[in-house]
């Protein structure tokens, strides 16, 4: 990421979206600031960085796909064959594409004139594929149509170092670590047997970090069958009833009110 373009894409990301209230000169000028003057310490010399953003910024994640809308725009709007499908998730890109493998690395190469310092490098197959920690791979049914589905997808390098139970956090960090993991696996896996079988890998990883077997088991049946997708549009959110927080402090009576 150039540091001149990241300023001009925030830069016409407020023009974009105007607010009277929010100062966006001064913004900018703390973003500069940030941005050019980043030196770091190493083997005894210092260096200025000069591309990109340092890492652990908070405002990173948000900059780079700033940076990146221009790309997106002109890669599924290009006078060359455009992909079905196109979806980015911070720098990796997923899409489905109806050309020829020439044609797509025509594409390809397209892409990577786009913005300058920006270069991609695709992975394609007529039938499956991994995207992060999921595999997308084609399946015929038996009336003979022919859908994608998923399951989940472990890298090599992964070896399920989740937190240990024997260490000090509070119980319901543990039960949140299981919960999330199969919600996680539910929401990959297209049916019950590629649920079950990457949950019994978990399962088995847990077990060796001081987990409790039967619990393990319980909670995976128990997120297939009962765990539902929050709602996302407003007419479904309506349908619950709503939560008004009670903020307390931390005394004895309220500590009290606060079991209930």
């Amino acid at each position: 990421m150039k540091l001149d373009l990241i300023l001009k894409s925030i830069y016409e990301a407020f023009l974009e979206h105007p607010d009277p209230y929010r100062p966006h000169i001064f913004l900018l000028e703390l973003l500069k600031l940030t941005l050019y003057f980043n030196d770091f310490h190493f083997d005894k010399q210092f260096f200025l960085q000069i591309c990109g953003i340092a890492m652990g910024r908070r405002y990173a994640p948000s900059t780079a796909n700033i940076y990146l809308k221009k790309f997106d725009d002109l890669a599924t709007h290009t006078p060359l064959i455009n992909p079905l499908l196109y979806f980015r998730f911070l720098d990796d890109i997923f899409g489905v594409w109806p050309g020829t493998v020439a044609q797509l690395k025509e594409y390809e190469a397209h892409l990577n004139t786009l913005i300058p310092g920006i270069k991609v490098t695709f992975s394609y197959n007529n039938y499956t594929i991994e995207f992060l920690d999921t595999f997308i791979y084609k399946h015929t049914h038996s009336n003979g149509l022919t859908t994608l589905q998923t399951k989940v997808h472990f890298k090599p390098t992964d070896t399920h170092q989740l937190l240990h139970r024997s260490s000090f956090h509070p119980r319901h960090t543990f039960n949140s670590v299981i919960k999330s993991q199969f919600i996680l696996f539910k929401r990959i896996s297209s049916t019950y047997s590629q649920y079950s079988f990457t949950s019994s890998i978990l399962i088995h990883s847990l077990i060796a970090r001081g987990y409790n077997k039967t619990l393990l088991r319980q909670q995976k049946l128990k997120i297939w069958r009962e765990y539902k997708e929050p709602p996302t549009s407003r007419k479904e959110q309506q349908k619950y009833t709503e939560i008004i927080p009670i903020i307390t402090h931390f005394d004895r009576h309220n500590l009290r009110l606060n079991h209930k």
